[in-house]
């Protein structure tokens, strides 16, 4: 690929995702229209009208990894978008290091929090697996998030559109992290750098040269970015709006792991694998 055509294809991509981003945050707008229109705002906000939480409280370990973990990702996405986008003079360096901290911390707390979902006592990989019930109700889980219905099924802690999102999280922030630890080009690995020890063997001899799939490794890293802009939006809006005192308990700002309430049944507690725990959907 020319040089022109990769650069093109960049620009492309940018306007892509920024314009898919602003469809994102109109859509997310006009929803809590409807939220509001369906008295669902009124309901929850005034009436104090959320959703029964069951089990014990959420134990300390996951509200801090999940705490770290949406510190160091906005971190990650701010100095990421910088390195892109330079949006003053002078910080290209000081940001790629406070990239490379951040990737780090980001690396060994998802593989923490993977250790405590499978091998730790108190592990959760059960509450995010799949069922025939899931799938079974997922339609009218849809069916209440467009508000054709005033409540969602009551299966669990989490309902399958949660489950299928802390469970893509995982095999993207592991590609995520290999494609950019592939990015840094400086030898510290016996005289190799990470780029050419995870790159060179494999998509280098395959694409041609150890540049050309150092650029693939960037494309996929920043179109990962941008999933992970939106996913987190969305995340962050349905936080706020389905489970607000949830969403406090888990920043320490009050709320309760475990309350009863007026809800319609809806369970919701801290997704083990994702980067934004404790959503309620």
């Amino acid at each position: 690929m020319s040089e022109i055509s990769l650069t093109g294809f960049n620009v492309w991509l940018d306007v892509v995702f920024t314009s898919l981003y602003v469809v994102v945050v109109l859509g997310l707008s006009g929803h809590f229209i409807g939220n509001v229109l369906t008295g669902r705002v009124k309901k929850r906000f005034i009436g104090k009208q959320w959703p029964h939480h069951e089990g014990p409280p959420v134990p300390f370990l996951p509200k801090f990894l999940h705490f770290q973990h949406v510190f160091s990702m906005f971190a990650l996405g701010i100095s990421g978008m910088y390195i892109r986008f330079p949006f003053f003079d002078g910080g290209r360096t000081p940001m790629r290091y406070v990239h490379y901290v951040f990737m780090i911390i980001v690396t060994i707390n998802l593989v923490w929090r993977l250790w405590y979902a499978f091998f730790s006592r108190q592990r959760d990989y059960k509450e995010f697996a799949i069922t025939k019930e899931d799938i079974v109700t997922a339609p009218k889980v849809v069916l209440y998030y467009i508000f054709v219905k005033s409540s969602k099924p009551h299966l669990g802690k989490y309902n399958v559109m949660q489950k299928g999102t802390y469970t893509l999280f995982v095999p993207l922030m592991i590609l995520q992290a290999y494609t950019g630890f592939a990015l840094v080009a400086t030898p510290m690995i016996f005289g190799y750098s990470p780029r050419e020890v995870l790159l060179s063997w494999w998509l280098g001899a395959l694409v041609g040269s150890t540049d050309l799939a150092g650029w693939y490794a960037r494309t996929a890293h920043y179109i990962i970015n941008w999933l992970f802009i939106i996913l987190t939006t969305v995340h962050a809006y349905l936080s706020m709006t389905e489970d607000f005192p949830a969403f406090q308990s888990f920043f320490g700002l009050g709320g309760a792991d475990h309350h009863d309430s007026h809800g319609h049944g809806e369970a919701h507690g801290s997704p083990a694998l994702s980067p934004s725990t404790g959503e309620a959907e």
